[in-house]
């Protein structure tokens, strides 16, 4: 049985003093990636190098970074209400690793990228919603869960881990007004009009037998090409894996930073062009984009 990468990390982790300096605020990130990067073998055994690495963009106080994250969004006028409620995101964050089924799949979306989203879409309050790359929903689950009158469309090419999506949003109580769609997402989601919000997370083939654009995470600039038009003025764009900073002064997350930037030469352009946009340090790094 699998579940979240966060909890897999933080088990491995938590029995070394280290990381436990780093989780109660008795060493800085920058020192505790440094302590990583000189004692990465000892935990190579459990844990891979990205997931070793991770653990040094862990926010310490989870409902004090998103809601200093939800006020930012607020002040860049990309969600109109800043507020944030902590036992809301709590409970939701307790159902999630309580009653999610995972089967036999990990999820690299971190707690606080679940309650971030929590928090967003119950500002927000959109409409319809489109998940381009929803994998087994999990994301998708807190989106829902924070609006549940929200249409919402999750677009995945695996057909088994919408199975598992479906089952899990049923026995969530969250089926209502959702759709489940097996394929080309960038296809599927020119069915759909007047989304409010459109969330990006596919991950394309690392190939050089696939075209550039559609490579790794580059694949977000065509697919929010072909979801543009279908976006309301005013519409949220959520990215996920969107790491621009390397706040932890760490050479892994320098060339990790890069990687990024070099897949974002497309997508990050077209965004800075058309919408407002936050990105968030996350562990995985998020973006919150309001269309203009």
């Amino acid at each position: 049985m699998c579940g979240t990468a966060y909890s897999k990390i933080h088990t491995a982790l938590q029995p070394l003093n280290s990381y436990t300096l780093f989780c109660s605020w008795k060493t800085s990130p920058a020192v505790y990636q440094k302590w990583i990067e000189q004692e990465i073998h000892a935990m190579a055994n459990t844990l891979s190098e990205d997931q070793i690495n991770l653990s040094a963009r862990f926010p310490r106080d989870l409902h004090d970074f998103v809601r200093r994250a939800v006020a930012q969004c607020c002040a860049l006028d990309i969600i109109d209400d800043g507020s944030y409620d902590e036992t809301a995101t709590e409970h939701h964050l307790e159902v999630m690793s309580t009653k999610y089924a995972h089967d036999n799949y990990l999820t690299y979306i971190f707690p606080e990228e679940t309650a971030l989203l929590y928090a967003v879409v119950r500002n927000f309050r959109p409409r319809r919603a489109a998940f381009m790359g929803s994998y087994y929903g999990y994301w998708a689950a807190s989106a829902k869960a924070a609006f549940s009158e929200m249409d919402i469309a999750l677009f995945d090419l695996d057909s088994t881990v919408m199975e598992l999506a479906i089952r899990n949003f049923e026995e969530l109580g969250l089926a209502s007004n959702a759709v489940f769609e097996v394929g080309d997402a960038e296809a599927l989601v020119k069915n759909l009009r007047d989304i409010d919000l459109l969330v990006l997370d596919a991950t394309g083939p690392n190939s050089n037998d696939i075209p550039t654009d559609y490579r790794d995470k580059a694949i977000y600039y065509p697919h929010l090409g072909a979801a543009f038009d279908m976006l309301k003025p005013g519409g949220l764009l959520v990215a996920h894996n969107v790491i621009l900073s390397n706040f932890t002064n760490g050479s892994y997350f320098e060339a990790k930073q890069q990687n990024y930037r070099e897949q974002y030469t497309k997508f990050l352009p077209f965004v800075q062009e058309h919408f407002r946009y936050i990105v968030v340090d996350t562990t995985q790094g998020v973006m919150v984009a309001r269309k203009l």
